[in-house]
C-alpha cells in the first residue's frame, strides 16, 4: 500500500545545514522555494554552487569579497566564486564548509541541465560536497512521452552509453533508467537521498506519478520520494506501508 501525504518540504530538512541539489527539471526553482520559505522563518540562507548558477541579487563573489564574519549579512544571499555571462561560478568545498559557520542553511546546486527535464552526467558531474546532509535528486515529469533527444540534456551520452535510440519515447521504463548509479544517482548516498518528481501538474494522469513513485520505492527502500509541483508549492510524500502497519 502506498501512503500519499501532502507535506511542507521544510519539515524534511529540520536540523540540516547543508543541502545539495542534482539532476534536472527544477533544481533552481526548488532551491529558491526552500530559500524563501526558510528566510521567512527567520533563517539566514546562502545559495551557492559547485558548478554554475544564474546570479540573483543580492550576491557576493568570494574571489573578490572573500568570506568573513559580517554583521550586515542579509537573510538570503547568493554566493559564487566569480561571475561569467550572468552566472555565478562554483565555490570550493572549503568555502562551502565556511558558509555553514555564517548561515543557518546552505543550499548547493551541484549539477547543470540547461533547463531540460532529464540529464545524463558528464564524467566530471555532479560535484557533491562531502558535507552534504541531504541530497535532492530532481527529475521533471514533463519528460514523459517526449523523445529522448528533446527531453534529455547530454542525450548523446545517454544514448551512447545505454543503447537507447534518440527518437525513443520517454516511457516509464526509460524514465526509471535514469535512477541508477551511472546517471542521476551517480555519487549519491542513498541514505541521504530524496528523489523529487517535479511537475506532476503537467501530466494528463496523476496516476503516472504514483506508479513511478511506487516503483522507485520498491527498487530503493532507503530513499525518500516526493511528487511535486514546485511553482505551485505542492509537495506530496509517498511512503510504502505494509498491510500489518495499516491495520495497527
Amino acid at each position: 500500500m502506498l501512503l500519499i501525504q501532502r507535506i511542507d518540504p521544510l519539515g524534511d530538512i529540520l536540523g540540516k545545514r547543508y543541502l545539495t541539489f542534482v539532476g534536472a527539471g527544477g533544481k533552481t526553482t526548488f532551491i529558491e522555494y526552500l530559500a524563501d520559505r526558510a528566510a521567512q522563518h527567520g533563517k539566514r540562507v546562502a545559495i551557492t554552487t559547485t558548478t554554475k548558477i544564474y546570479a540573483r541579487e543580492p550576491y557576493i563573489l568570494t574571489e573578490k569579497d572573500g568570506l568573513h564574519d559580517r554583521q550586515d549579512i542579509p537573510s538570503l544571499l547568493w554566493i559564487g566564486r566569480s561571475i561569467e555571462n550572468g552566472k555565478l561560478t562554483g565555490v570550493t568545498f572549503e568555502e562551502i564548509d565556511r558558509l555553514g559557520e555564517l548561515f543557518d542553511l546552505v543550499l548547493i546546486e551541484a549539477d547543470g541541465s540547461k533547463r531540460m527535464p532529464l540529464k545524463y552526467p558528464a564524467e566530471y558531474e555532479p560535484v557533491i560536497p562531502p558535507c552534504s546532509e541531504r541530497i535532492f535528486v530532481v527529475a521533471g515529469l514533463d519528460s514523459l512521452f517526449g523523445a529522448v533527444r528533446e527531453k534529455v540534456f547530454r542525450w548523446e551520452l545517454f544514448c551512447d552509453r545505454t543503447g537507447i535510440e534518440t527518437d525513443k519515447i520517454v516511457c516509464q521504463e526509460v524514465f526509471l533508467r535514469f535512477f541508477s548509479r551511472d546517471i542521476l544517482l551517480k555519487d549519491v548516498d542513498e541514505g541521504k537521498c530524496t528523489i523529487v518528481l517535479n511537475k506532476f501538474d503537467m501530466l494528463a494522469s496523476r496516476g503516472d506519478a504514483i506508479a513511478l513513485a511506487r516503483e522507485l520505492l520498491d527498487r530503493m527502500p532507503k530513499v525518500k520520494v516526493i511528487a511535486a509541483s514546485i511553482p505551485f508549492g505542492a509537495f506530496y510524500k509517498t511512503q510504502k506501508l505494509s498491510v500489518s502497519n495499516n491495520l495497527t
